[in-house]
C-alpha cells in the first residue's frame, strides 16, 4: 500500500536501506521506490525499514513472517528482467516456464505446472494487491516496480485465495505529488533492444497520473539447421496509467489501468532423444517411407533444432510419400501456420481507502482481469512433426476485497478483518495435428465458471512489550460449473480407397478415411460441485532485544477441490467421471532474526516442517487411447527444509549478501485409487537446494561513483520427466554467474551507464525435460538462456 505524503519520509528511509542491498534477506513486504529513483546514491548503513506483510506498517526485525524481499535497485543489479530470472536468487522458489508463455511458481516444493481450464495455482501471485487467478502472461507485469515480495508458507488469512505453497507480490510504483519520471535503454546480444519509462505528473492539488511503458525486443537464440529462422524470441510490449487522488482527508482512491501483450515464434525445446518403438512414432513410421527417427536424428548441438514445423489438423489432412489422408485437400485447419505464442492482458484496478479515526481504515480493492493466449509450441521442430497442439485460452477474473483493520486498546491489539469475492470463467481449446496418435485429430473444448467466497479475520496482542500473539482464520467457500466437448474417436464403417473397400480402424483406416467416413460422435459432459474449508492460524513471537527477534508459526492452507474435464469416453450420466478433494497443507515454522554489530550484519534463519494431505498429484494417464492429463487425489506427504539469507555491510561502501535454502520431501501414504504412485516417487520438482552469493563495491571517483558486482546463482538437480506421476530422470544442478559494472558521473545519480553480463560461462542449463512422455517418442528439455552481454542506460528526471 503506498504511503500517504505525511509518510513519504518514511518510505524513504526505508528505501534508502534497501538500495544498498541486492537480494536483501528480509523477512516482510517491504515499501520500495521505482528502479531508478533507488539508484540515486549508496546508503551509508542498515536502516530501519517500514514492511507491511501482515497488510500493516511494522518494524522488519520484529515482523514474523518469512519471506525474500527485492527492491527495484535490487532487481537491476543483478539483472532481474522477468520472473525466470529469479531462479537462485530467491530461498525455496523455483521457477518453471509454461508453454503459455507465462510463469509457475512453486515455494517450499509447492506448486502447479498444470496449466489447463480445470487447474489452480497453489502459490498465490498478485499484482498490486489483486489476486491473478490464471498463469497467462503473468510475467508481462515486470517493470516500473517498486518491490517484489516471496512470502513462503501458506499465506492464506490475509491474502486471497489459493496460497497453499505461499504468495508472490509484485508491487508497481504508485503516483507521487512530485514531477518526476525515467528513461531507460538496454541493447545486448541476439539483438536485444529494451526501453523502459515512466513519466509521473501531479495533475492538480492532491491528484497526481503516472504513466509508465516497457518494450523488449530480442532475437531468438535457437538456431534451425533448414532454413534462416530462429526459436526463443522476444517481442514484449506494455503500458500501464495509474491516478491517485489524496487531497489530505480521510479519503484516498487510487485507479489503474494496464495492457499487456506478447507475440512470439513459440519458442522451442531440444531434442535429446527419439524412440522408434513409441507409439507415436509407430503410427508415422507405417505411413512414411522413412522412419521418423532416421528422417530426424538427434542433432546433438546445443541450442539447435532442424526447424520448420508447422501445424496441420487434423491429422487426416496430411499428405505422406506413400499415403493421402481422407481430408487432405477438404477440411484443413492452421495449415502452414508455424510456431507461435500470442498472449495479451488487460487489467483494471480500483483501490480505495478510508482513514476512520482512531486507528482504524476501511480498504478496498476492485479489479478485472481479462487474458487471452494462443499458442503452438513444436515437440521435434522438424517439418513433419510427431505432434502439433494449438491452444487457445480465455479467460476474465473479477474479485472484490473489503477489510476494516486498525489498532486499539493502547496499541495492544492489532486487528484486520475483511470479506473476499472470486469470480472467474475460463475457455479452453485444443485442438491437434499432425497428431500421431489420433488419425482423426483431437479437440478439445471446455470452459470453467468458478466462483469463490470468503471471510477472514486475524489479530496480535501484545501479551508483554516483548511478547505476542496472533490468531487467525479464514472460511472459504469454492463453487465450480465446467462442461467439456472432445472429439477423436473413430467408428466402424466401410469406405472406398483408390477404389477398394477399406474399413475404418485405428490407425490407418481411420487416417485413409478421414473425419466424414470415419468420424464418430464426440464426448460431452457438464458437473456442478462446491467444496469450502476453513484455514486457522496461530503465531507466538518474542522480542529479545532491540537486536534478536524470534518467532513460532503454525498454518493452514486449503486448495479447491476440482474435476476432470478432459474425457476419454462416453459419460454414462453426463457428468465428469472423476473429480478430487480440496488438498490441505499444515505449515509448522520457527524463524530467528539478527540485526548485529550496529546493523551492519542481518541474518534471517528459518526452518520448516509441513504435512500435506490430499495431494492434487497431475498425472498423464491414458484413457482411451489418448494419453490425457488428470488430477488425482492421490497421497499425503511430509516436507521439511530450511532457509538462510544475510546481508552484510562490513565497511562502507561493500555489501556482501546471499541466501541457501534446502528442502527434503517425501510420502507418507499413497491412497488405494492412485495411479503410477508410490512411497519412492519425488512429491514435485523442485530442487533440494538452491543458494546464491553475490558482492557489490560503491568506489567514489572524482564526484561521480562507480559500482562493479558480481553474483552467482546455484540450483541443485531436480526431478524431472514425469511418466504417470513418477519423475523417471533428473535435471543436472548448476551455477551461473553474472556482473554489472555501473557508472554515475553525479553525486545524485539522475544518470547513469551500466554494462551487464549473465551466465558469463555460457552454461546450458534445463530447465525442464518431457522424457517420452505420453508415448511422443521425443526426450526434450527447456533451455536456459546462454551467455548475454550488454549495456544499459538510464535518465532519472
Amino acid at each position: 500500500m503506498a504511503a500517504h505524503p505525511s509518510s513519504t519520509t518514511r518510505a524513504l528511509s526505508a528505501l534508502a536501506l534497501i538500495a544498498g542491498m541486492a537480494a536483501s534477506p528480509v523477512t516482510a513486504q517491504s515499501i520500495a521506490q521505482s528502479p531508478n529513483a533507488a539508484e540515486a546514491a549508496p546508503t551509508d548503513d542498515v536502516g530501519e525499514i517500514t514492511v507491511t506483510a501482515r497488510r500493516r506498517e511494522e518494524s522488519l526485525l520484529t515482523t514474523p513472517v518469512s519471506a525474500t524481499v527485492l527492491s527495484g535497485r535490487n532487481l537491476v543489479q543483478q539483472n532481474i528482467r522477468n520472473f525466470q530470472d529469479l531462479r537462485g536468487a530467491v530461498s525455496n522458489l523455483e521457477l518453471v516456464p509454461l508453454l503459455s508463455g507465462g510463469t509457475s511458481f512453486t515455494i517450499r516444493g509447492i506448486g502447479q505446472t498444470f496449466n489447463q481450464v480445470n487447474s489452480d495455482t497453489k502459490a498465490g501471485f498478485y499484482v498490486d494487491e489483486m489476486y491473478v487467478s490464471r498463469q497467462e502472461g503473468n510475467d508481462l507485469y515486470f517493470y516500473d516496480v517498486a518491490s517484489l515480495q516471496v512470502l513462503k508458507g501458506p499465506q492464506g488469512t490475509l491474502f486471497g485465495k489459493n496460497t497453499t505453497a505461499g504468495a508472490v507480490l509484485l508491487t508497481t510504483q504508485r503516483p507521487t505529488d512530485r514531477f518526476e519520471g525515467y528513461a531507460q535503454v538496454r541493447a545486448g546480444s541476439f539483438r536485444r533492444i529494451d526501453t523502459e519509462g515512466a513519466l509521473n505528473v501531479p495533475l492538480t492539488d492532491g491528484i497526481y497520473a503516472r504513466a509508465s511503458f516497457r518494450t523488449q525486443s530480442v532475437r531468438g537464440y535457437i538456431k534451425h539447421v533448414l532454413d534462416d529462422d530462429r526459436s526463443g524470441n522476444v517481442n514484449n510490449q506494455s503500458g500501464r496509467l495509474q491516478l491517485r487522488v489524496d487531497k489530505g482527508g480521510p479519503l484516498t482512491i487510487d485507479l489503474l489501468g494496464e495492457y499487456n501483450r506478447s507475440k512470439t515464434d513459440g519458442g522451442a525445446t531440444i531434442p535429446v532423444g527419439c524412440l522408434s518403438t513409441a507409439g507415436y512414432i509407430q503410427n508415422y513410421d507405417a505411413l512414411h517411407a522413412v522412419p521418423y527417427c532416421t528422417a530426424y536424428p538427434v542433432l546433438g548441438k546445443d541450442y539447435t533444432v532442424y526447424g520448420g514445423a508447422t501445424l496441420l489438423a487434423p491429422t487426416s489432412a496430411a499428405v505422406t510419400d506413400i499415403a493421402r489422408g481422407g481430408d487432405a485437400g477438404g477440411i484443413s485447419r492452421y495449415a502452414g501456420r508455424g510456431p507461435f505464442n500470442d498472449t495479451d492482458a488487460t487489467t483494471l484496478n480500483g483501490r480505495l481507502g478510508y482513514d476512520l479515526g482512531g486507528g482504524i481504515a476501511l480498504h478496498s480493492i476492485t479489479a478485472y482481469r481479462r487474458s487471452h493466449a494462443q499458442f503452438y509450441t513444436p515437440v521435434n521442430d522438424a517439418p513433419n512433426d510427431i505432434y502439433a497442439e494449438y491452444d487457445d485460452t480465455r479467460s476474465t477474473q473479477f474479485t472484490q476485497e473489503l477489510t476494516i483493520g486498525g489498532t486499539i486498546l493502547d496499541d495492544r491489539l492489532t486487528f484486520l478483518a475483511g470479506a473476499f469475492y472470486f469470480q472467474q470463467k475460463t475457455d479452453f481449446l485444443q485442438d491437434t495435428g499432425p497428431d500421431w496418435i489420433d488419425p482423426l485429430g483431437y479437440v478439445y473444448d471446455a470452459s470453467l465458471k468458478y466462483r469463490s467466497y470468503a471471510a477472514f479475520a486475524q489479530a496480535s496482542y501484545k501479551i508483554t512489550p516483548k511478547l505476542e500473539a496472533t490468531l487467525g482464520g479464514r472460511y472459504t467457500y469454492d463453487r465450480k460449473t465446467g462442461s467439456s466437448y472432445v472429439f477423436f474417436a473413430g467408428r466402424e464403417n466401410t469406405f472406398f480407397y483408390n477404389g477398394v473397400p477399406t474399413q475404418c480402424g485405428y490407425f490407418n483406416g481411420d487416417f485413409l478415411g478421414g473425419i466424414a467416413d470415419c468420424g464418430g460422435a464426440p464426448f460431452t459432459a457438464r458437473d456442478t460441485d462446491h467444496w469450502d474449508g476453513f484455514d486457522p492460524k496461530l503465531q507466538l513471537s518474542y522480542r529479545w532485544s532491540d537486536t534478536v527477534f524470534t518467532y513460532l508459526t503454525a498454518a493452514q492452507g486449503y486448495n479447491s477441490g476440482g474435476f476432470n474435464q478432459q474425457l476419454g469416453g462416453p459419460s454414462a450420466d453426463g457428468r465428469f467421471p472423476s473429480s478430487y478433494d480440496p488438498e490441505k497443507l499444515w505449515s509448522y515454522e520457527a524463524g530467528v532474526k539478527l540485526d548485529l554489530l550496529d546493523r551492519r550484519a542481518v541474518i534471517n534463519l528459518s526452518g520448516f516442517y509441513q504435512k500435506y494431505t490430499d495431494i492434487q498429484a497431475s498425472v498423464n494417464v491414458l484413457v482411451g487411447n489418448v494419453s490425457t492429463r488428470q488430477v488425482q487425489s492421490a497421497a499425503s506427504a511430509h516436507e521439511a527444509g530450511f532457509e538462510g539469507e544475510f546481508v552484510l555491510r562490513p565497511v562502507r561502501d561493500l555489501t556482501v549478501r546471499g541466501n541457501v535454502s534446502y528442502l527434503t520431501q517425501g510420502y507418507d501414504s499413497i491412497r488405494p485409487n492412485a495411479v503410477t504412485l508410490t512411497l519412492d516417487t519425488p512429491v514435485n520438482s523442485a530442487p533440494k537446494y538452491t543458494y546464491s552469493a553475490a558482492v557489490a563495491y560503491d568506489l567514489h571517483v572524482g564526484g561521480g561513483l562507480v559500482t562493479p558486482s558480481v553474483d552467482v546463482r546455484g540450483v541443485g538437480k531436480k526431478p524431472a520427466c514425469q511418466s504417470g506421476a513418477d519423475y523417471v530422470c533428473r535435471l543436472p544442478a548448476y551455477a551461473l554467474v553474472g556482473f554489472r559494472l555501473d557508472y554515475s558521473p553525479n553525486a545524485d545519480g539522475r544518470w547513469r551507464i551500466g554494462v551487464y553480463g549473465t551466465n558469463v560461462l555460457d552454461k546450458v542449463t534445463q530447465q525442464a525435460r518431457t522424457g517420452y512422455f505420453g508415448g511422443f517418442g521425443i526426450d526434450r528439455y527447456t533451455p536456459g538462456r546462454p551467455q548475454e552481454f550488454g549495456v544499459e542506460s538510464s535518465l532519472r528526471f
